[in-house]
């Protein structure tokens, strides 16, 4: 009887056991983690920097952060092989004025121009059109998730190079967006973001560069030199087929990270054209 009553005891014993672990994990903090989209797709971060010495690139941030994107995902041609020379190609060929990188990446393929000539557009014949044979909507692709971290998150983990559209009251610019501090809350099953590395043609640095990002209300917010300026728009472009080391049919011709929802709209003291195309208004070339 005495063996009984002590087994029932150790058998009681461990399910309190369990139990406590259990709750321990439940009540464990979330992990830590870093992603970076070239560790995944390989290749490494791109950086072209707008010259400083000339005025034909002050208001081309949008065709410096395609350009990292082309060079990223390999496609460069034998001549434009590094993402200098691919924006050296843009600015020998478009106009010194506003812009987004959707219309860079359309004419480096097609050679087709953007919509509207009120802004950049190709002033010197003979460019772009590489790929011409290529339906640009198969490797491009926008978020719209109205949280536009996540759009990033998963466009970069499908293969494709991300810019981002970043803003505040008065102007706007595009920068490159290569990875992400996140943190996994084991509870609601979700990342929660930190931080995010970019490549940017302002800041006259060769490099990566880290900036928390934090979510006081609807819009993402940078911090550091970036502070108050808030992710408004998410443009990408896919990495080419031959440089992916796992069948390319495994992935849609076309991602949408958001199917079903609609974008959200830029705040209105940002702005915007008729359209509704985003433009990237600069000030002074940021140190």
């Amino acid at each position: 009887m005495v063996q009984s009553i002590t087994g029932r005891g150790r058998r009681g014993a461990g399910w309190l056991a369990l139990l406590a672990l259990v709750l321990l994990l439940a009540a464990a903090p979330a992990w830590g983690a870093s992603y970076f989209v070239y560790q995944q797709w390989g290749g490494t971060w791109q950086d072209a920097n707008k010259t400083a010495a000339n005025t034909e690139d002050d208001l081309m941030c949008w065709a410096a952060a395609a350009s990292n994107v082309l060079a990223w995902a390999g496609w460069g041609t034998p001549t434009y092989n590094t993402t200098d020379k691919i924006f050296k190609h843009f600015q020998d060929h478009w106009t010194d004025n506003t812009g987004v990188p959707a219309w860079a990446w359309k004419w480096w393929l097609n050679g087709s121009p953007p919509p509207y000539y009120f802004a950049s557009y190709p002033d010197v014949p003979g460019g772009g059109n590489f790929y011409p044979t290529l339906n640009f909507t198969s490797y491009y692709s926008s978020g719209s998730n109205p949280d536009l971290m996540v759009s990033a998150e998963l466009l970069m983990r499908q293969g494709y190079g991300v810019t981002l559209i970043i803003g505040r009251p008065g102007g706007s610019h595009a920068v490159t967006a290569w990875g992400f501090d996140y943190t996994y809350d084991p509870l609601t099953k979700k990342n929660l973001y930190s931080g995010i590395y970019i490549t940017d043609s302002d800041d006259g640095v060769l490099g990566l560069k880290y900036y928390p990002i934090t979510k006081p209300g609807a819009w993402w917010t940078l911090g550091g030199s970036y502070s108050g300026w808030q992710i408004g728009l998410v443009q990408a472009f896919r990495k080419r087929a031959s440089l992916i080391q796992i069948p390319f049919g495994a992935f849609p011709d076309e991602l949408d990270v958001a199917v079903g929802v609609a974008p959200v709209p830029l705040p209105a003291t940002w702005p915007l054209v008729a359209s509704g195309f985003l433009l990237i208004l600069l000030g002074r070339r940021r140190a």
